[in-house]
């Protein structure tokens, strides 16, 4: 076995440790809350040792962002598919909406989020960390897209950044709010996608959206 085979089969292992631990902590704390989680818990149900799990993410905080960071990529993931599709940008959008509310409104996923609403309260370089790998993202990704409709005629889009800001707004504001506070999950009810087609359509209508939308996205 050569050197660079040693050095890929403990990069794999160091992968699939990190996946493992990441898991675990999900998990425990959708299970019981952040602070009652301890780190020897996630190392005893994932597998390894506290001195893996400090290599890897430091504290408490750095797995609780390595989870956020793993939900923004698949969600990403999806929105590209959406894209590649290659259907008219009216339904992309449709379709995009969807996606997103899906991935940012589920039970599991509103859990992690009251998690990070809290930690975020008491950690300010957690907080920032938080909104630059996990919103930030998704807003360069939706800029990248409206950026090339306009560049390709299908849209008036005078600034993508503000126009990616309003099309979460429209979308996930209500969404949002009703699973933060309310409601563990939002059902897609037909009041929902009622909701969701009026969003587009004042999207669509006031940026003059129209024709094939044909990029992937960032």
């Amino acid at each position: 076995m050569s050197v660079a085979d040693g050095c890929g089969r403990g990069e794999g292992r160091r992968e699939r440790r990190r996946g493992a631990m990441i898991a675990a902590a999900r998990a425990l704390f959708l299970e019981r809350g952040f602070d009652a989680v301890t780190l020897g818990e996630i190392v005893r149900r994932s597998g390894g040792s506290l001195s893996t799990f400090y290599e890897l993410f430091e504290n408490k905080a750095g797995v609780l962002g390595a989870i956020v960071a793993g939900e923004r990529f698949d969600g990403q993931e999806r929105l590209g598919a959406i894209v590649a599709r290659r259907g008219t940008a009216a339904e992309t959008l449709r379709a995009i909406a969807a996606s997103i509310h899906e991935d940012l409104t589920g039970p599991e996923v509103v859990g992690i989020m009251r998690i990070v609403m809290a930690e975020s309260l008491r950690n300010a370089a957690f907080a920032r960390s938080i909104y630059e790998n996990a919103h930030v993202p998704r807003i360069a990704w939706l800029t990248d897209l409206f950026a090339g409709w306009a560049a390709e005629g299908h849209a008036r889009i005078a600034n993508p950044v503000l126009a990616a800001e309003f099309f979460l707004g429209l979308i996930l504001h209500a969404a949002q709010m009703r699973a933060l506070f309310c409601e563990p999950a939002v059902p897609q009810t037909a009041e929902w996608h009622e909701c969701m087609a009026e969003a587009v359509n004042l999207f669509v209508a006031g940026y003059a959206i129209t024709g094939e939308a044909g990029r992937s996205g960032a």
